[in-house]
């Protein structure tokens, strides 16, 4: 090196690093960095600095929406009364549009509570047959499983939650999970028969959820009906989610948390143990930062990228659970971006719900967009044909929610759905034609879903106990088609 020509030298470094003159800026998509001799001059470092805790703050807010998203349920259920173990939420007359929670279901009734395990210990859940759900934990991973491909095989049981912390193994005679963080979020479901809740309802209200200390003296159970009411379980897109994240950060045991995601919190200033207090200018990033995660998050989820989304090649119709996995390592790796647009549009999830079993179970799909690839707008109408013979041995449904709460749409009726429940008309060929839009067709109102113009709404379509024609595609949704 020593040897060479200063002529050599130079066009050795515009060889290695053409883009990096020594005594010149580097240009890029957010903005020019100044150097002098490689090094960046100060404002150029301060800019720099800028850039990557918004860079951090960007991809703090799409990793961890799966935590948040069941922060903020747990903050919701709290608010609304759910303050102690032996209350149990049920949504006696279905879930509605009255409360903001992410994409559910109008055909089912929910049950739900969050368990303390910091505060209670171990905590035992007596579950009746015949629900489907289970336990899961602040980062939404199925502890134990309810239901026919559940742990309690669709007969009901004792479960036991045992604590992060919690030492030996567990006593006898329980379905037992030790679960790597203190929340818990134990939710269920139970499907109308005949088109009533009644039984649902005495399903749910034979749960008992206490201590395992108070094994022989448990609290009698408080139910509390959550229809019609205005529950708010969405998470901000605004600095509240970076001080919420600290707080579960400091609530919860660091071994809850990878090293790798350990470091990129500290990076934003969040560490347990430690004061989450960012000065005015990291504040402003931070905010930022969450209002462009959200963003890319809703790329992510209402006009995904990912080959393996769309269900049909001739179809707009995509996989509202994109990768197959329930812990979205499908192929030797965590899909972050997966997961993120999972949990940017709903809440929870268990191997069930992407198990791909023919007669049972669950599939979901989602629509953003028509025939044309128009996303789907509130102020115009639309055609869906539902070819006859859905594939379901229990029953289906089409629910439209709001694109920006990602909630059930608010449209004035307290169920923007139509379903096997909801009486809709037949065509002469057992097929059926659903109706979205401001104002009903003539004669359409009983297959019509009220929308809202200047909302952008989406749907999903379940199947619930899918039969064989969904899965080999003899069977096909047809798109979304704007009626002129």
């Amino acid at each position: 090196m020593a040897d060479w020509k200063q002529d050599e030298r130079a066009a050795w470094n515009n060889e290695r690093f053409p883009r990096l003159d020594r005594h010149r800026d580097i240009s890029t998509r957010f903005g020019n960095f100044e150097f002098k001799n490689g090094c960046p001059i100060p404002e150029a470092t301060d800019k720099l600095y800028e850039l990557l805790t918004f860079n951090r703050a960007v991809e703090s807010y799409l990793h961890f929406v799966t935590a948040m998203s069941m922060f903020y349920v747990q903050k919701g259920l709290i608010d609304f009364g759910l303050d102690a173990t032996n209350k149990f939420l049920i949504f006696e007359s279905l879930l509605d549009a009255r409360s903001l929670y992410l994409t559910p279901n109008t055909e089912s009734v929910y049950g739900m509570q969050f368990l303390d395990l910091k505060r209670d210990g171990p905590t035992i859940i007596e579950a009746p047959p015949g629900l489907l759900g289970g336990c899961s934990s602040m980062w939404q991973e199925s502890l134990i499983g309810i239901g026919p491909t559940g742990a309690d095989n669709g007969k009901g049981g004792k479960l036991l939650l045992m604590p992060p912390d919690h030492q030996g193994a567990p006593p006898e005679g329980y379905l037992a999970a030790k679960s790597p963080t203190y929340g818990v979020w134990f939710g269920v479901r139970a499907f109308l028969v005949n088109g009533r809740p009644d039984n649902a309802i005495a399903l749910m209200k034979s749960i008992r959820i206490y201590p395992l200390t108070k094994a022989g003296d448990a609290p009698a159970m408080v139910f509390l009906n959550g229809s019609g009411k205005a529950i708010d379980t969405i998470f901000p897109d605004t600095y509240e989610y970076f001080e919420s994240l600290a707080a579960l950060v400091e609530k919860e045991p660091v071994e809850a948390i990878a090293p790798s995601d350990r470091f990129l919190l500290a990076s934003i200033g969040i560490e347990k143990g430690k004061t989450f207090r960012p000065d005015d200018g990291k504040k402003q990033l931070l905010a930022e930062g969450a209002r462009a995660g959200a963003a890319i998050a809703r790329a992510n989820t209402f006009a995904s990228r990912d080959p393996t989304a769309r269900v049909y090649s001739d179809r707009r119709w995509e996989w509202a659970f994109v990768g197959g996995s329930a812990t979205w390592d499908a192929h030797g790796y965590l899909n972050v971006d997966n997961r993120a647009a999972w949990n940017y549009a709903a809440t929870g999830n268990s191997p069930a719900m992407v198990q791909r079993t023919v007669g049972s179970g669950s599939q979901y799909l989602m629509v953003t967009r028509d025939a044309s690839g128009t996303f789907l707008d509130g102020g115009k109408s639309y055609c869906f044909h539902l070819p006859p013979n859905v594939p379901v041995k229990l029953f289906w449904s089409i629910v439209v929610y709001d694109a920006l709460s990602r909630s059930e749409l608010r449209n004035g009726e307290k169920f923007p759905s139509v379903s096997q429940y909801t009486g809709p008309v037949t065509n002469a060929d057992g097929s059926m034609d659903v109706y979205f839009g401001p104002q009903a067709q003539p004669g359409k109102e009983k297959n019509w879903i009220k929308t809202v113009p200047g909302r952008g709404w989406f749907t999903y379509l379940r199947f619930y106990s899918p039969t064989k024609a969904f899965f080999d595609q003899t069977w096909k949704p047809d798109d979304i088609v704007e009626i002129k």
